[in-house]
């Protein structure tokens, strides 16, 4: 099996998922780790970026599929950090739980918008009915991403997870051009925030 594998989920789409399992890829390539990026969802949207870019200068593989749990461990490389893009639960349940199965950590990207937030639920149940099959728990947290850096709202939203039992990543993607505009180019430029979440996740994992 791999030496640590981390999941982005969501309840629907357009919450951040595959952007933020793209860039997180790269920083855990730039800190010197071999990676595997998973594309899980059908829409192959992290294919369809790489392909774009003229490929990513590590391993990518299409799987939607619901054995996830299954077939990503016959291919992982022990030294390799897998991460894995997940569909939205909504449309595609059966590949998202099977991804559920597999992940040490379960990361829910999420702005700070009440909408956003008020989905977390259905994906907290999703996560707390799959864990009793799991080889061990998975480790689940939220990354607060498209954030506005001149507002206190991402603030507020941190205090209000934190004492809903949540556990809130340190680091937040902030909503710039940098990572919105990003996809379908190559991923050259260095970004201190997924270089820094990359290694407070990496932590997390006793790497």
């Amino acid at each position: 099996m791999s030496l640590l594998s981390i999941a982005l989920i969501n309840l629907k789409p357009g919450t951040g998922k595959t952007t933020s399992a793209v860039w997180l890829a790269h920083a855990f390539h730039e800190l010197g780790k071999p990676v595997l990026l998973v594309d899980a969802d059908p829409a192959a949207s992290a294919l369809e970026w790489s392909d774009l870019a003229g490929g990513f200068p590590f391993r990518i593989i299409g799987m939607p599929t619901k054995e996830v749990h299954r077939r990503v461990p016959e291919v992982a490389r022990p030294d390799e950090v897998v991460i894995i893009d997940a569909p939205q639960m909504e449309d595609h349940k059966g590949i998202a739980r099977s991804v559920l199965r597999l992940a040490d950590e379960l990361v829910i990207p999420v702005a700070p918008h009440g909408i956003e937030i008020n989905r977390m639920s259905p994906v907290l149940d999703e996560i707390e009915d799959i864990q009793p099959i799991r080889e061990r728990p998975a480790r689940v947290s939220v990354l607060l991403n498209r954030i506005n850096r001149s507002s206190t709202t991402h603030v507020e939203t941190r205090e209000d997870l934190t004492e809903d039992g949540w556990h809130v990543l340190t680091m937040m993607l902030p909503f710039v051009n940098l990572y919105s505009q990003s996809f379908g180019l190559p991923v050259a430029a260095r970004a201190t925030e997924a270089e820094a979440l990359a290694e407070e996740l990496a932590k997390r994992g006793g790497l």
